[in-house]
């Protein structure tokens, strides 16, 4: 039974019409999800989003799907609902029924492209609101979009959220006023220069976010919910140069004054919801925070957001102290949590918290090296210290046929993890370690104040083996008679 102190965080809340049933929300998380040529979510996808809702977590958001991919991107590294719409139907539709039958809603998000932000190698067409060079490679230049071009992506929005609708999904996000890709680039007088309908003052600049609300809402109808990915801070001091915590400097792109008067049009336009965070890709540790950063990052603006919006704000930016979470839901800085790399570490982070057993929940390090690292290497995203997270048809722990007994030597991570996984098999484990502690080498990497999380992670383990009957003898040398 969920800890009292905690109750607040499982009762439901509403974005629009559509009630989730508790205060917890997947992030979404293009580096994960995989797909078939034609475009559809493989297997491994499907039950990773799958295994997320029976986790427990009350609203689950996809990775971005491009709505009019051939514009810009290579055609391999975008996934998008417009190539084999029936086939895209039929497969995303398999899985919202599964995901539905654990009582959770899933949206998909979709986005209008990269802009300034796109890695060459994704990319084959370089584009942005007005000419600037590439964030990554400052002698690639990118043209300006014309009218005509950005009319038939808030176009192709309205046709991509219909076959999201078709699928079963229980309303769209739109990627993204965040981040400084291309939509955002659209609202930010940084970016834009234009002198056609999508430029000038604020409310022009929002004129392309504001057609696309319109655009879903007009095939979907005005009660299918569409939340917005919402950067409330951009922190940037300079082109390709970030403001850090604390440091006073002059803002280039959205002030959270500027994010005030943009969500209150935003909202009046028709958005059900503001996913709100801060950064951009001049800043990229913002939107995408490591271990040094403190846990409840954005909530110093979610807080100053709140109070201008009638629509739920979603709060993500290492949220997964779960005293800081409630904390936070009850003093009025958020509506709900969002949790991205948290929910990778441990899928059953929310049913674990509701049956107070938090003292199980698998810690995310917040190292990047499984979900971005891989990813940017060209490999199937993951976790660090959950490796079944995106693969989980391929390496699910079963129990052995067979049960042996086991001696693992080295209590460090790895030793750990390999005692850990032979005992959840069935077999009898003994750990020998040679020092008078378990963790290895991470008592020493975890020694600075801000690597709580890697301290966290020798607790944890050291709280499993022992639940799991793994014998863990300290002070012991692992010799050829002592290990017979």
């Amino acid at each position: 039974m969920v800890d009292k102190k905690y109750r607040a965080l499982f009762e439901p809340f509403m974005i629009g019409k559509l009630e989730i049933k508790n205060r917890f929300v997947m992030a979404p998380m293009v580096t994960l999800q995989t797909w078939t040529a034609d475009k559809a979510f493989t297997y491994d996808t499907m039950e990773y989003f799958v295994r997320r809702a029976r986790g427990g977590t009350g609203l689950i958001i996809t990775g971005a799907h491009i709505v009019y991919p051939d514009l810009e991107f290579v055609p391999s590294k975008a996934l998008t609902l417009m190539t084999k719409p029936a086939r895209y139907i039929a497969v995303a539709g398999e899985m919202n029924e599964r995901i539905h039958s654990f009582g959770s809603k899933i949206f998909v998000q979709l986005a209008a492209g990269m802009g300034r932000s796109a890695h060459p190698a994704m990319v084959k067409n370089f584009i942005a609101p007005s000419e600037i060079f590439n964030r990554w490679d400052p002698n690639i230049k990118h043209r300006a979009l014309n009218t005509e071009e950005v009319e038939k992506i808030v176009e192709g929005f309205g046709k991509a959220a219909l076959i999201a609708k078709r699928a079963g999904y229980d309303g769209v996000e739109v990627h993204a006023m965040h981040e400084g890709y291309l939509l955002d680039s659209f609202t930010m007088a940084l970016f834009n220069q234009r002198n056609d309908k999508y430029g000038g003052g604020l409310r022009g600049r929002l004129t392309f976010p504001i057609e696309i609300v319109n655009s879903i809402k007009s095939v979907c109808g005005k009660d299918f919910p569409v939340t917005l990915r919402f950067g409330i801070k951009s922190f940037i001091k300079a082109l390709c140069r970030g403001g850090l915590p604390g440091e006073t400097f002059e803002e280039l792109g959205r002030d959270v004054d500027e994010a005030i008067k943009a969500a209150k049009i935003l909202e009046e336009a028709g958005y059900d919801g503001l996913n709100a965070d801060a950064g951009s890709y001049d800043s990229w540790y913002w939107a995408h925070p490591p271990m040094y950063f403190e846990k409840g990052m954005y909530l110093h603006l979610s807080e100053k957001l709140k109070p201008h919006v009638n629509v739920p704000v979603i709060v993500a930016g290492r949220m997964d102290d779960p005293d800081k979470a409630v904390d936070a839901l009850k003093k009025g800085k958020l509506d709900a949590v969002c949790l991205g790399r948290p929910l990778l570490a441990d899928p059953d982070y929310v049913n674990k918290l509701r049956a107070d057993k938090f003292s199980d929940v698998h810690q995310c390090l917040s190292c990047h090296d499984g979900c971005l690292s891989r990813g940017y290497q060209g490999l199937r995203g993951s976790c660090t210290v959950n490796p079944e997270a995106a693969r989980e048809l391929i390496t699910g722990i079963l129990p052995a046929f067979q049960e042996k007994k086991i001696v693992v030597i080295g209590g460090g991570v790895a030793g750990m993890e390999a005692a850990r996984v032979c005992a959840l098999r069935g077999h009898q484990v003994t750990l020998i370690e040679a020092g008078d502690r378990l963790g290895g080498l991470v008592n020493a990497g975890g020694a600075p104040k801000f690597k709580e999380d890697d301290r966290k992670l020798i607790k944890w383990y050291a709280n499993q083996l022992d639940k799991l009957g793994v014998s863990v003898l300290l002070n012991s040398t692992a010799t050829k008679d002592f290990v017979l």
